[in-house]
This record gives C-alpha cells, structure tokens and sequence, in this order.
C-alpha cells in the first residue's frame, strides 16, 4: 500500500518536504468534505507538519483523484496513528470533528462501515437538486 504524504514545514514561508512516518502503526480515515482537508501540527501558530486526508473530488498535481470512497466519505489509509492522535487532541472542537465529518478507526473495513453508517450525515456541501430546491428558489421557466 501508499503512503500518506506526510509533509514536515521547515518554514512555513519556505519550501516542504516529505517526511516517511515514525512508525508501522497506521489508520485509516474518513472524510466527508468534497474536497479533503490539511491536518497541521502547529508550533507557535506556524505549522510544521501536515498530512492532507482526501476528499470525494480531491485534486493532486492538477489532477483529480479517485480516492476508495463509502457512504459519502473518502478514505485515506495509511496515516500515522501518533500523528492523527495529536492533531485530533488539538482540534477536539473543530466543526468537522464535533459533526463526524472526521473518523478514524484502526481497521480500514472499519471505516467503510462506519462510513455507510454516517451516509446521512450532511456536510453542507451536497450538490443542489433542481427537481427539489431549497425554500424560496424557484426553478427557471423558459421564458425568464
């Protein structure tokens, strides 16, 4: 299997670079914001190591990847448990966290499962039906 990009900031102005993990012991982790999300470890305000969870319309390099996704969530595998354990320390109170938006599990099915069982979750995020719009939109008639 990859690895999580794991990326140390020398200087938060200045160029990165990639860091293998310390250790074996990885999880894997659910994410339901469309387009993923940085986890920093911050010193002083300044972060100084990030690893990037995948989101269902992630883009990489200029291309969009296709990250294993369940119930509305990607999975990323092979995060540091140690890492992910610290930043969610950190950020306990994040919106994305208290919503569930996060998860982890040490198990990769795990996730999956815990993935399609939060499926009703809503981010905020989900695409617009036209068939059914929100309170006070109507849909465009022709001759408008």
């Amino acid at each position: 299997m990859a690895q999580v990009e794991r990326k140390k900031i020398i200087n938060p102005m200045a160029q990165t670079h990639i860091v293998k993990p310390t250790s074996r012991n990885t999880i894997s982790v659910g994410c339901k914001l469309p387009h993923g999300m940085h986890l920093d470890i911050r010193m002083q305000g300044h972060p100084v190591e990030r690893i990037t969870l995948k989101g269902t319309n992630s883009i990489h390099a200029g291309q969009i990847i296709r990250p294993a996704i369940r119930g509305g969530f990607a999975i990323t595998e092979n995060v540091p448990k140690e890492f992910f354990e610290h930043w969610l320390e950190q950020h306990k109170e994040h919106p994305a966290v208290k919503n569930e938006l996060i998860f982890a599990h040490t198990q990769s099915e795990s996730v999956r499962d815990m993935a399609k069982d939060r499926e009703e979750i809503s981010a905020g995020f989900e695409p617009i039906d036209p068939a059914a719009p929100a309170k006070g939109i109507e849909t465009r008639k022709e001759m408008d």
